[in-house]
């Protein structure tokens, strides 16, 4: 009974909002038809008492009926803790009140680290389909209808597969990818992605901010567009095959693979990290292990153009690779920036142009930088 009242409510203050920049404080201006006549932020509506709360910590709508030992309460979507929740109150000592909360609605009680931010004094706080560290997520389970995710919002999967796909998440949001194809074809901004199953965070934008952490494998995980953000390819062939602009992609377990980098970052920090890349619009890829920012076929090679930097810190680093357009390569230890590659078979290393090398450890065979050159 109560529910379809309270939402109501709540949707009207989302109008509201949109209208005036702020939520209204009073129950008369919003443009429900069973707020009409109601005066002040209280009114009894056919037995059902609804307050409109809006301070600077809730904005919400409470609802309960008389005589009732328990409290509905709906949060609005800006509200600055537990946005678009909603919560089941029941009075403390009460055990069918705390029963149709814990166990009908499923609701979890909220933690002791969450003590002052129950509503209602006496009575015990439950959220419901959420977790009881304090963080509590809206229940998007399975949803795959293009939902925009409120600020802050998480998406927490199970087995399911392809679970919490093609979704928005915004400011701070999170998908937890525990599931095979789970988060996928999602749009971040300013929000996380977590690949902990086979294709996971695939074919995903990643803005303003933005990280996926690829730590599944053998499959990938982490691959898409990625404008200011960082993608971690921890595990297997995480971030592999996506584009980064004004980006850093860590390559710490064969990650970074076959990817398009302009004005970006690439860390070669395992086997094969970054390799068969391409850097542009004076990308760097940091060959900082064996065999990083190399090639591994002549039909994926890797490529330096555009005043990009190949820096060949790891043994084999920066070998059998193309260097054009103004890009350099730093031998920065012996073995790097010149001769073959042997991986999958054997790939020369190719310096076009104004490409050049720089360091003590170039081999004489390939162009030198000028001495000014940085």
């Amino acid at each position: 009974t109560l529910v379809p009242i309270a939402k109501a409510l709540n949707d009207g203050q989302e109008m509201f909002l949109l209208s005036h920049s702020k939520y209204a404080d009073r129950l008369e201006n919003l443009d429900v038809e069973i707020a009409s006549g109601a005066s002040g932020n209280t009114a009894n509506i056919n037995g059902n008492i609804i307050t409109l709360g809006a301070n600077n910590r809730h904005t919400y709508i409470k609802a309960t009926k008389e005589n009732f030992d328990n409290n509905l309460i709906m949060f609005q979507n800006g509200s600055k803790y537990f946005p678009g929740e909603i919560h089941c109150e029941a009075k403390t000592g009460k055990i069918l009140a705390n029963w149709l909360c814990k166990v009908a609605l499923s609701g979890k009680e909220v933690s002791g680290a969450n003590d002052g931010r129950s509503l209602t004094e006496g009575y015990t706080d439950y959220v419901i389909n959420g977790i009881e560290n304090g963080f509590f997520p809206k229940d998007f389970i399975n949803n795959t209808n293009g939902d925009t995710f409120m600020p802050g919002d998480t998406c927490t999967t199970d087995e399911t597969w392809r679970m919490c796909s093609n979704l928005e998440f915004s400011d701070n949001g999170i998908c937890d990818g525990n599931s095979v194809y789970a988060c996928n074809n999602s749009k971040f901004n300013n929000a996380s992605c977590y690949g902990k199953n086979n294709q996971t965070c695939l074919e995903s934008t990643f803005s303003n901010n933005s990280l996926c952490v690829g730590n599944a494998g053998p499959s990938a995980s982490c691959s898409g567009s990625f404008i200011d953000s960082t993608c971690e390819g921890n595990v297997g062939n995480g971030c592999i095959d996506s584009t980064f602009i004004n980006s850093i992609c860590l390559g710490n377990g064969e990650g970074c693979q076959r990817s398009t980098f302009n004005d970006s970052i690439c860390y070669g920090n395992s086997t094969a990290a970054c390799r068969s890349s391409t850097f542009n619009g004076n990308s760097i890829c940091y060959g900082n292990y064996f065999l990083s920012c190399t090639t591994k076929t002549n039909s994926e090679r890797a490529v330096f153009d555009d005043n990009s930097s190949c820096y060949g810190n790891g043994a084999g680093a920066c070998k059998g690779v193309t260097f054009k357009g103004n890009s350099i390569c730093y031998a920065n230890v012996e073995g790097t920036c010149g001769g073959d590659l042997v991986w999958y078979g054997t790939y020369e290393t190719i310096y076009e142009g104004n490409a050049c090398c720089k360091g003590k450890f170039c081999p004489d065979n390939v162009p030198h930088c000028p001495a000014d050159t940085e």
